[in-house]
C-alpha cells in the first residue's frame, strides 16, 4: 500500500501546472447562453427579434482578468436598453463568475435612484469609459447622458447631465447635474503633437448631425472598418407626446456603398400587420406592399419597405416630391394616414452620402 501510495503521489507532482488562459490574449466571446437567459428573464426586457447574441451583443476586454458583455434587454423606436455584465477570474482558474451591474440614474422628480440598465451604452475599449445616452425623445434634445471610467475594479461616474425639457439642445450643452473633474477624459495631443483622438463615450458621441429644411440628417461613429450608419429623418411632430411626436420617417444606409432603406417609425398607433400600406407622394400612389413586404426587423414598431427594388423606386419619387403619406391599417382597426413634407430630402441625402465613411 505504501508502494502504491508512493506512485500516485509521484504522478500527481509530475504533471504540468495549470496554465490561466489570459483574457488580453484570447478571443472575446459572448457569454454563455445560461447568463444571456438571465438578462431576458427580466419581465422588463422585451426583445422582438430572438438572442440578442446574434449581432447585437457587444464586449469589449478591460483586463486579463476582466471583460464587459453589453446585453440587449429592450428595443424602442430610438432607444436601445441594455444590461451590462461584468465577467471576471482569478489567476488561477478558467472558470468566469457573471454580474449584472447597477448604475446610477437622476431625474429632479426622484433624485438619484440605481438601475441595472443602461440606454443606447457605448464603451471605448481603449480608454475604459462607458457611456449611456437616454433620449427623452428622437430627435436626442432630451434626456440624460452619463459616463462611468473602469478603474481596475469597478466603474466610477465620471460626468452625468440631464436635460428635461426638449427645446433643440444637444447632449454637449446639457446642464451637468455631477461631474467628477478627476476622472474628465484627456483630450489634449499627445507628445508628438499630433491630432488627439476623439472620445465616442462622451458627448455628442462622435455623431455628426445637419438639418435641412424638415429633416434631421446624422451619422453615427465610425466603426472598426470606417463604415459610418447615417440616416436622414422627418417627423410628425406632437408637443403633447411623451418623445415629442407621433411618427418618424427614416431613410437610412449601414455604410456608403450600401442600399438605402426606408422605414416609418409609429410612437402610438401600431401597425395591424396582416393589412397592406399604401404609399403616396404628391397624391400619387409609387407603392402598394403586401404584409409580406413590410420587415419590422429592428422593432416591433418600426416598418421597413422590404423589396429593395420597391425602395429604389420610392426613394426616387421621394426625391422630386413634395409630401409623402404613409395609409396603414392600425391595432385599432382605423385607417390611418400620416404625412411628411419632403423639403431638405434631397440635400440630406447628399450630405448622408459625403459623410458615410467607407
Amino acid at each position: 500500500m505504501k508502494h502504491l501510495i508512493i506512485i500516485g503521489l509521484a504522478f500527481c507532482l509530475s504533471q504540468p501546472a495549470f496554465a490561466f488562459t489570459d483574457f488580453m490574449t484570447s478571443e472575446m466571446v459572448p457569454p454563455p447562453q445560461s447568463e444571456i437567459d438571465k438578462v431576458l428573464a427580466d419581465p422588463d426586457c422585451e426583445l422582438f427579434n430572438g438572442n440578442p447574441a446574434n449581432g447585437a451583443w457587444e464586449g469589449t476586454t478591460l483586463s486579463s482578468n476582466v471583460r464587459i458583455h453589453i446585453i440587449p434587454c429592450f428595443a424602442g423606436a430610438y432607444n436601445l436598453m441594455s444590461k451590462v455584465l461584468l465577467e471576471r477570474r482569478d489567476n488561477e482558474s478558467d472558470t468566469s463568475t457573471f454580474d449584472t451591474l447597477t448604475f446610477a440614474d437622476y431625474s429632479s422628480d426622484h433624485g438619484w435612484i440605481g438601475t441595472d440598465m443602461l440606454t443606447n451604452a457605448f464603451i471605448n475599449p481603449e480608454t475604459g469609459y462607458l457611456a449611456h445616452f437616454h433620449k427623452g425623445r428622437g430627435l436626442g434634445d432630451c434626456g440624460a447622458t452619463g459616463s462611468w471610467k473602469w478603474t481596475g475594479y469597478l466603474f466610477s461616474m465620471v460626468d452625468y447631465y440631464v436635460e428635461e425639457e426638449c427645446n433643440g439642445r444637444l447632449p454637449d450643452e446639457w446642464p451637468a447635474v455631477y461631474i467628477n473633474a478627476s476622472l474628465q477624459p484627456d483630450q489634449s495631443a499627445d507628445a508628438s503633437d499630433s491630432a488627439p483622438t476623439r472620445d465616442c463615450s462622451v458627448a455628442p458621441y462622435c455623431e455628426d448631425r445637419r438639418y435641412f429644411k424638415d429633416f434631421l440628417v446624422s451619422c453615427r461613429a465610425p466603426e472598426n472598418d470606417g463604415s459610418r450608419f447615417c440616416s436622414a429623418n422627418a417627423y410628425v411632430h406632437d408637443a403633447d407626446a411623451p418623445a415629442g411626436f407621433d411618427y418618424q420617417l427614416r431613410v437610412s444606409r449601414e455604410r456608403r456603398d450600401a442600399p438605402l432603406r426606408i422605414s416609418m417609425i409609429a410612437v402610438f398607433e401600431l401597425m395591424n400587420r396582416s393589412k397592406p400600406m399604401e404609399i403616396t407622394i404628391d397624391g400619387e400612389q409609387v407603392a402598394f406592399l403586401s404584409p409580406a413586404e413590410i420587415e419590422t426587423h429592428q422593432s416591433m414598431n418600426d416598418y421597413f419597405v422590404g423589396p429593395q427594388d420597391k425602395t429604389d423606386e420610392i426613394i426616387e419619387a421621394m426625391r422630386a416630391g413634395t409630401e409623402m403619406k404613409i395609409a396603414y391599417t392600425g391595432d385599432s382597426g382605423r385607417r390611418q394616414t400620416v404625412p411628411f413634407s419632403l423639403s431638405g430630402l434631397t440635400a440630406s441625402l447628399l450630405w448622408m452620402q459625403e459623410n458615410a465613411g467607407n
